[in-house]
């Protein structure tokens, strides 16, 4: 049981993954969610009852395209700091 207010999404809610996280373990590329998830840092999920995710995460996006893809320009991908 979630002791967390609110209480974290369940293990087969659509947004699982915004549970909050128990034991991290960046080292070994893996966290721990309150709700059971294993969170891998390919996105990958392993399921409280051994179910699994694949990776998911976008593999499509490149860094900075040339042109916004209506033709228009890109805005900046980070702010300007402006001059002191």
């Amino acid at each position: 049981m979630c002791p967390h207010t609110p209480t974290c999404p369940d293990a087969s809610a659509p947004d699982r993954e915004a549970a909050r996280t128990v034991v991290s373990h960046p080292e070994q590329g893996w966290s721990l969610l309150c709700n059971g998830i294993v969170v891998f840092e390919d996105t990958g999920e392993l399921l409280p009852g051994g179910g699994t995710i694949a990776p998911h995460r976008p593999t499509d996006i490149r860094d900075r395209p040339a042109a916004h893809p209506a033709g228009g320009p890109l805005a900046p991908a980070v702010s300007p700091v402006p001059a002191a």
